[in-house]
């Protein structure tokens, strides 16, 4: 076992889907290089990386975080000017500083795996009345960055003559699903949204709702897993608001707390055998936010059995599970090589 362990350690790891990239790296606007200036962004910088990880566009006026935002020099690993106007500071910080002292502050600690999102989104332009945006548009770009500063992956439609011919403005402006539902099919994404963004005198309105492709009520229409609406004095504002909804909803689906549930428990997975499909699952079960730490207990023939310590509850590692492709659940009579009773047990499909 330790030799297996140790081969472990040496193999290379498997590239994952919707794995984000520089949670823990922030980039602030300063007038110029001076220490007082250069202290106050460190600080904004932080307070970015926190609301990324913890899923809260809030994050950076609660109470818990003050302590955090105050030590954020002892967080850096390293900082560097990008020149131009304005003049950029870009901050890395260490994100496994930063996730111990959220866990010690009972905040939540939201992973790098994270769902594909599917945005259809129709909105009021001055210029050309009702749009639908797609990957192109010129109106996608601040939807896109609002998007990458809280980690959420977005897609965005191609709105091609296969989109056309699927899905109008209308479906989307009026929420009608089962359209939106088809034309989503080709992007496979782990989630869609339909929304609107309208413009109401010197307000801006946004309206949205949030789907699962494959779950549907019994009567076969699509059910939201949550709608969310709002009012902003512009509608950058509304698509930021938009934005921060989606992410609270996600961080409180997959977002792991310290205190809450926690302890150990057991995995097990049926592999095919090979020694690279194990370095690829422990490395994947590592990642997941939850996963404090974890053994291998034991192993049989191709059924693997891992002790799994968990900081949150046992609820957000089934959800990421759930969202991982390459993670399926089987059942007890679907040619398991080990009878365990009512444990659930896993297939871990990598190709």
């Amino acid at each position: 076992m330790r030799f297996l362990l140790s081969l472990l350690l040496c193999l290379p790891m498997t590239a994952m889907a919707a794995q984000v990239t520089d949670l823990y790296r922030g980039e602030v606007p300063v007038a110029s290089r001076s220490n007082a200036d250069q202290k106050a962004a460190i600080a904004d910088a932080l307070a970015q990386v926190l609301v990324r990880v913890t899923g809260d566009a809030t994050i950076a006026s609660r109470p818990e975080a003050q302590p955090l935002l105050r030590q954020a020099n002892n967080m850096l690993l390293s900082y560097g000017y990008q020149g131009g106007s304005p003049l950029t500071l870009e901050v890395s910080f260490d994100g496994q500083r930063i996730n111990q002292q959220l866990q010690a502050a009972r905040l939540p600690v939201w992973g790098a795996q994270r769902p594909e999102t599917l945005m259809w989104l129709a909105m009021d332009d001055a210029e050309e009345g009702r749009i639908l945006l797609s990957d192109t548009t010129e109106q996608t770009a601040q939807l896109q960055d609002d998007a990458k500063q809280r980690g959420l992956p977005l897609t965005m439609p191609l709105l091609d003559l296969e989109d056309s011919m699927a899905v109008s403005i209308n479906d989307v402006w009026g929420n009608f699903v089962g359209p939106i539902a088809t034309a989503s099919t080709r992007y496979s994404p782990d989630f869609f949204v339909s929304g609107r963004v309208s413009n109401q005198g010197e307000q801006w309105r946004y309206q949205m709702s949030l789907y699962a492709p494959k779950a549907e009520s019994e009567f076969g229409l699509h059910r939201a897993l949550v709608q969310r609406n709002g009012t902003a004095d512009s509608r950058e504002a509304a698509l930021s608001a938009m934005m921060a909804d989606l992410a609270a909803y996600y961080a409180g689906r997959y977002a792991a707390v310290a205190g809450e549930g926690g302890g150990e428990t057991q995995l097990v997975f049926e592999i095919e055998g090979n020694i690279t499909q194990l370095v690829a699952l422990e490395r994947y079960l590592r990642s997941l936010a939850p996963v404090q730490d974890l053994t291998i207990h034991s192993v049989m023939g191709r059924t693997i059995t891992f002790e799994v310590e968990l900081i949150g509850g046992m609820n957000e590692l089934d959800q990421l599970l759930s969202l991982e492709s390459r993670v399926q659940l089987v059942g007890a009579d679907d040619g398991f090589e080990q009878d365990l009773g009512d444990q659930p047990r896993y297939r871990w499909e990598d190709r």
